[in-house]
């Protein structure tokens, strides 16, 4: 399996969780361990932290560029779409409702000060007022790329982060179950859960041996058991190099939140419109923005 398609797997695990949640539903499970949405964002982290150190080994002065490459043009445009797109079925007058709509182009942009908020825009849907709320996965996931940078990717520090992400984890699993009910447990406990499982992907790839098959297989078949300690020797066992003739993992997963909230909003959400709803804003993702965007990158051109 390509890490191109483990990742659209993730993404499309993500699209089926929260099709529940936003039509009403309980959360789907996995033997009580882990939601679908939380097993793609995880296997995004460990993904990402494999991949984004390699990038860094091979040339740490373009590392940062190549980042905002790959993440920034899709999201923007994301962004602009999504604004222009809910200003035909917003509440809200165009005076209340257009400078709110930049700021949130604005400050999603910006990654940090992300906000999920539009005036008059999904109040009668199941999850109220939240025009995508996987944005704050994005912020998180740059602040990995930074300190990653910060240590220069370095065994020993990687090493060091990755023990104090799992310490801090237990410690909060243990010591506040009801994590999520707080802001700042709540951020300490996602913090610390997607950087175990984003510094144990680029601590792998600091061994510099690839992760057996047999192990990738045994990791899998003890997850619901072991939970996701073991994700990563999993997901980069059951993963090898190789390329999908396009790579519509992150177009679903920007685009899947605001198309679902719609749906539902139309009373029509279930897996299957959700999906095949979302592919088409994918693959124009990809084709229009992501792929141009990639091909900018220092170095040689990327081979599709």
């Amino acid at each position: 399996m390509t890490f191109d398609l483990m990742r659209l797997i993730a993404a499309l695990l993500v699209v089926v969780s929260h099709t529940f949640p936003l039509s009403g539903q309980p959360a789907l499970e996995i033997m009580g361990v882990e939601d679908f949405g939380a097993l793609g964002v995880s296997i995004f982290f460990v993904i990402s932290g494999y991949l984004v150190t390699a990038s860094y080994q091979r040339n740490p002065r373009t590392y940062i560029l190549k980042r905002l490459l790959r993440i920034e043009p899709a999201l923007i445009a994301s962004l602009v779409l999504t604004v222009l797109v809910l200003s035909r079925v917003t509440t809200a007058t165009p005076a209340e409702y257009w400078p709110a709509a930049g700021m949130y182009v604005l400050r999603n942009a910006a990654l940090y000060p992300a906000t999920y908020y539009l005036p008059g825009v999904f109040q009668s849907v199941p999850v109220a007022g939240v025009v995508n709320g996987v944005l704050w996965t994005l912020r998180l996931e740059f602040s990995f790329y930074l300190l990653l940078l910060l240590v220069g990717a370095r065994r020993s520090f990687v090493m060091f982060i990755l023990l104090i992400c799992a310490i801090l984890w237990a410690s909060l699993h243990d010591a506040a179950p009801h994590w999520a009910a707080d802001k700042l447990t709540r951020i300490v406990f996602l913090t610390a859960r997607n950087g175990f499982l984003f510094f144990a992907g680029a601590a792998l790839q600091l061994v510099g041996k690839r992760v057996p098959l047999w192990l990738g297989i045994a990791s899998a078949l003890v997850f619901p058991f072991a939970g996701v300690t073991v994700l990563p020797t999993a997901v980069l066992g059951l993963s090898r190099p190789g390329k999908l003739p396009a790579d519509l993992s992150y177009g679903i997963y920007i685009y899947a939140f605001p198309v679902q909230q719609l749906l539902a909003q139309a009373g029509k959400l279930n897996i299957l419109t959700a999906v095949l709803a979302v592919v088409p804003f994918a693959v124009a993702s990809w084709f229009l923005i992501e792929r141009p965007a990639q091909r900018l990158k220092p170095g040689p051109p990327p081979a599709w």
